[in-house]
């Protein structure tokens, strides 16, 4: 049989940790159980699910200092920093 390849691009990938989503510097998929550093400094083992899987129980929410070291790297203003988020 051919092999049926599926391409994931490693920039698109935002793995959950404690309940909120992260963002990490990948220049290739992780293997399940590698060790995992995300843009925060928290780490975690890799693990894959379908992302259905992550929706059913709860709402995740974005972890705020990936988030503020993603747009401060492209140079964009932390959402912290606008009124009403002080």
């Amino acid at each position: 049989m051919v092999a049926a390849v599926i391409y994931v691009d490693p920039q698109t990938i935002q793995p959950v940790l404690n309940g909120k989503w992260h963002r990490m510097d990948l220049t290739a998929v992780p293997q399940p159980g590698q060790a995992v550093t995300m843009l925060c400094g928290e780490s975690g083992e890799a693990e894959f699910k379908l992302s259905g899987e992550g929706r059913n129980n709860r709402v995740h929410q974005q972890c705020e200092p990936c988030d503020d070291v993603l747009r401060q790297r492209k140079g964009i203003p932390s959402r912290r920093d606008r009124i009403g988020r002080r």
